[in-house]
């Protein structure tokens, strides 16, 4: 699956898919990392069944040669926010949206600022961009544990821990680790099994956009049961192959992302997956949280088979971003699987 001139990665095929077991049918060939170089020609496979259509990556990289396609990925670690007083203002909005829609007051400010959350609802990406802030999660009413599973540098986690949670993250990316720990957070370098945490101990289980880069989802699935508590919740996000953003952009969206999604699902799969874990689904649904970056990421790699989240300041990324959300926003009114993300809250019986 490589040049002479590139490294080389071992791969192993995958034909059947990983829902249902049919043989799959050839959907996109010649795809190469267009975002975060990993070296490669790859192709992708769809179930030609209609109650599954999952999407997935074949052949793979094997679990020993993964690791080769994130070299240069952005997880290695995550700015901070600019500071300014612009930047304060909309900081303090949004903590305040937190604080009236989940209960939070540690880590959201003054109590007389809760009067100022009906202005985060002008943000184009709606409750489900605000509520992402807070993980989708209610403040707890006791200690509680929180794990996030492939947690990245730790923006989100560190946020959380400043709100009430007691934190814990996973990471297999020693980079981001260092940039997580940096932040003051307890992070598990490591895949989520070779943790061995105790069963039963997690009182919520939160990942975003993790669960299409595994080998083996429902296995990730089990384990994140194993460790929550009776009544926890899992939260994943995750790209959504039936989106109207796979639709309009076809090969170039950027949420195929070769080789590193490996699995991409619908509501349907994602649930069925979900629900042969022992999971009970409490929300399953298509959000826009984000969209802007893959609407405006999608529309340079139509335009020049290169994207780089660096030109997502320039003003024209910018408003295309915007008005995508905007538009994307508006088509979940009639269609629900139109978000490019799924959004599943579950929880353990």
């Amino acid at each position: 699956m490589t040049t002479e001139s590139e490294p080389s990665i071992a791969t192993r095929p995958i034909t059947n898919c990983r829902v249902c077991g049919t043989p799959g049918s050839l959907l996109y060939e010649g795809c190469r990392s267009r975002g975060f170089s990993a070296p490669g020609v790859w192709s992708q496979r769809k179930c030609p069944k209609p109650a599954c259509g999952l999407v997935w990556l074949d052949p793979v990289p094997t679990e020993e040669d993964i690791g080769k396609v994130y070299e240069t990925y952005y997880t290695h670690d995550q700015p901070k926010p600019l500071a300014g007083l612009v930047n304060n203002v909309c900081w303090g909005v949004w903590k305040s949206y937190l604080r009236h829609r989940f209960g939070y007051k540690r880590g959201t400010g003054p109590a007389w600022t809760s009067l100022l959350w009906p202005l985060a609802l002008v943000h184009p990406g709606g409750r489900a961009e605000l509520d992402a802030g807070a993980m989708y999660l209610p403040a707890p009413e006791q200690p509680s544990r929180l794990l996030e599973v492939g947690c990245g540098a730790g923006v989100v986690l560190k946020r959380m821990q400043d709100m009430g949670w007691e934190v814990r993250g996973q990471e297999i990316d020693p980079k981001a680790v260092k940039a997580a720990e940096a932040r003051g957070v307890r992070v598990d370098l490591g895949t989520l099994h070779g943790q061995k945490y105790p069963a039963n101990h997690f009182d919520a289980v939160h990942m975003a956009h993790v669960i299409e880069h595994v080998h083996d989802p429902a296995a990730l699935l089990r384990e994140s049961y194993r460790v929550l508590k009776p009544g926890g919740v899992l939260v994943v996000l995750t790209p959504n192959i039936e989106s109207w953003g796979h639709a309009r952009f076809g090969k170039n969206w950027f949420n195929l992302d070769p080789p590193r999604h490996l699995v991409l699902f619908s509501r349907k799969t994602l649930g069925k997956v979900a629900e042969r874990e022992g999971f009970r689904i409490s929300r399953l649904e298509t959000t826009v949280r984000t969209c802007w970056v893959y609407g405006s990421m999608s529309r340079q790699l139509q335009r020049t088979d290169q994207a780089n989240l660096a030109d997502l300041g320039k003003p024209s990324a910018l408003i295309y971003g915007i008005i995508y959300q905007l538009r994307e926003r508006l088509m979940l009114r009639s269609n629900p699987d139109a978000g490019d993300e799924l959004l599943l809250i579950a929880r353990k019986e």
